[in-house]
């Protein structure tokens, strides 16, 4: 997704994508671009070039530039030496001001010569990846998954691509709304070396985290023993969180409360974390449970907190589930696509409140005696049983007086 430009007067055509430096020819008024490329290195800068010919002086020229998801069209003056044949060059220094990583940056240019004569070039793109590490990659319908060459063969990369592929299909049968057009998936061998790519960004990480913005998930799944285990975990969890902000749109994702944002990302995890159960009867045990608005912002830092937090909001979903069905968690999204506050949207959508949600859940976790158990399991059955006494019955009675 690609936010609107704001052009200067001139010339404006399809972006153009590059996946390495471009060249393009242009020709308006006088005003010939021989050449415009970018390059970066990432996280240190970003290189752009042009060369252009006039019939007069080139006098002025200007750089602008966009990545994907900033609100904010970078512009610069470029310093020239005025000719008829000119070589602009700028650099962005990404330690002063960061881009967000795996962003696709739109640029373009104006120029202008002594004549009055003035053009704007068309858009051209470039994908801001981390180009510390050489990538390999697999796609299917819209869907890539990237690994580092060298750390991963094409039998792993499929087993990500098919993961993505599932999740993303059960999920949306879930969510309801729109798939994004493209999904990336970046995939780390390490996690100092993704830590190192998010510090270098100026951004925070975890395990994990999806760009929803950018239709990118960036994981660390070392290429070892058990990574299908680890692909099960972490590739359906930040894909939910890309689904979730595609189906309320994204001027509401801010309104989606972390409890189900989160909630819904853990319970999507195609293999469970058992220790999660165990947090929630512990700390129900103990009268530690956390309240559910306290779960409506993002989570505290403290590790056992935030731990706590991710299973009562994977639990708080799954009870959702069981009594609301799938059209309770649609109503949800469509109350927060709306803009609901955090308990105006489960009022608006579950016909309850928030505090009553949570009491309803904690109920939940009681233990039940074992007659009520034994009830639940076979109360269909005893019910036919007593209807059939109770048709049986008169009749027994109209044989005996016969």
């Amino acid at each position: 997704m690609l936010a609107g430009l704001v052009l200067v007067t001139g010339i404006l055509a399809a972006p153009h994508t590059c996946g390495r430096p471009c060249q393009i020819a242009i020709a308006a008024e006088g005003i010939t671009v021989v050449e415009s490329k970018a390059s970066h290195s990432f996280a240190q800068q970003v290189t752009f070039t042009l060369q252009a010919t006039s019939d007069a002086e080139i006098t002025k020229v200007y750089l602008f530039f966009r990545a994907t998801g900033e609100e904010r069209t970078e512009a610069a003056a470029v310093t020239i030496e005025s000719g008829p044949r000119i070589e602009a060059r700028h650099v962005h220094e990404l330690r002063r001001a960061p881009l967000p990583p795996f962003a696709t940056v739109t640029f373009w240019w104006r120029i202008e010569d002594s004549a009055g004569a003035s053009v704007t070039t068309e858009t051209q793109q470039f994908q801001y990846t981390d180009n510390r590490f050489p990538w390999e990659q697999l796609s299917a319908n819209g869907l890539t998954v990237h690994w580092i060459d060298g750390e991963g063969d094409p039998i792993f990369g499929q087993a990500a691509l098919d993961i993505v592929q599932a999740s993303v299909e059960e999920i949306h049968a879930e969510l309801g709304g729109t798939v994004p057009e493209s999904i990336h998936v970046y995939i780390y061998d390490t996690q100092p070396n993704l830590d190192g790519a998010m510090v270098l960004t100026g951004r925070e990480w975890v395990s994990g985290q999806a760009h929803p913005e950018l239709g990118v998930v960036l994981v660390a799944i070392p290429s070892e023993a058990g990574y299908t285990s680890r692909m099960e975990r972490y590739i359906p969890h930040e894909i939910t969180h890309l689904l979730v902000y595609q189906a309320v749109a994204p001027i509401s994702y801010r309104y989606v409360p972390e409890w189900l944002d989160e909630g819904l990302a853990t319970a999507h995890e195609r293999l469970p974390t058992p220790e999660y159960a165990m947090a929630i009867e512990e700390a129900h045990a103990q009268g530690q449970l956390l309240p559910l608005k306290d779960l409506c912002v993002p989570f505290s830092p403290d590790p056992h907190t935030a731990f706590l937090a991710y299973a009562q909001s994977s639990s708080v979903v799954q009870f959702i589930r069981e009594r609301y069905g799938a059209q309770g968690i649609r109503a949800l999204i469509g109350a927060y696509a709306d803009g609901a506050s955090c308990g105006g949207g489960v009022q608006g959508a579950l016909h309850v409140s928030l505090n009553g949600l949570e009491t309803a859940w904690r109920a939940s976790l009681e233990p039940q005696a074992p007659w009520r158990a034994l009830v639940d399991q076979v109360g269909i059955w005893v019910g036919l049983w007593l209807l059939s006494l109770l048709v049986a019955v008169p009749m027994i009675g109209r044989l005996r007086r016969r």
